[in-house]
């Protein structure tokens, strides 16, 4: 009888990191980052064709469509995916055990959208938050699965490599309006885009069971 029980309190012991009730049934890890991929291609195609025809056929006259315009469509997309990260950070943060530094991340990461917002071309204004925001995010996700792990270093990747074009740009000053710098525009927009979608993809699927039948 004390083995059963041994055994009982293994198997119990390996529930799943969040309890998150019957309404969340089916959620897996995969699903959410099938889901999340599907999203992050479907907005990095649209932003690539708006972006050309905007340059090839309107000459940049639209600015909702100008990826460089930080009020254009994605780049509210963007600070959209940004705050569904937070909002996921926190929500991880209510049902984990390291609670304070997942609500630490949800707030830095919260705040970093306001001053995306509020100071839309100096990349310099959030480089510190934004690092701050990654190494939180590459620390507390050291744990979760491998599928789930794998989609966050992919997205803090992107993220890098744009700010990283971003960076460059203030250095070099941008040259004008051509075919090489909308090819630069497309890279730096469409690896931030993409980056926020699939860091907020990762930090869901992070907390998610593998498979269908272990979600309580």
């Amino acid at each position: 009888m004390l083995r059963a029980m041994a055994v009982d309190l293994s198997l119990q012991s390996q529930t799943p990191r969040v309890e998150l009730g019957r309404r969340f049934d089916g959620w897996t890890t995969d699903r959410v980052i099938a889901a999340g991929m599907a999203v992050a291609l479907t907005a990095v195609v649209a932003q690539a064709i708006t972006q050309i025809v905007d340059f090839s056929v309107y000459d940049l006259r639209i600015g909702a469509l100008n990826s460089d315009v930080h009020a254009s469509i994605f780049g509210v997309l963007s600070l959209i995916a940004e705050g569904v990260m937070a909002v996921a950070a926190g929500f991880r943060g209510l049902h984990s055990h390291q609670r304070s530094r997942w609500l630490g991340l949800a707030a830095l990461a919260a705040a970093l959208v306001a001053v995306r917002a509020a100071l839309p071309g100096s990349a310099a204004a959030f480089a510190v938050p934004c690092a701050a925001v990654f190494a939180l995010v590459w620390s507390l996700t050291s744990a979760d699965p491998r599928a789930a792990r794998t989609v966050v270093l992919a997205s803090l990747f992107l993220l890098v490599f744009s700010f990283a074009i971003h960076i460059v740009e203030l250095e070099l000053g941008n040259v004008g309006k051509s075919w090489p710098d909308e090819i630069k525009c497309l890279f730096k927009h469409s690896a931030e885009l993409s980056g926020w979608i699939l860091l907020a993809t990762g930090v869901v699927a992070g907390m998610l069971p593998d498979r269908p039948d272990a979600v309580s």
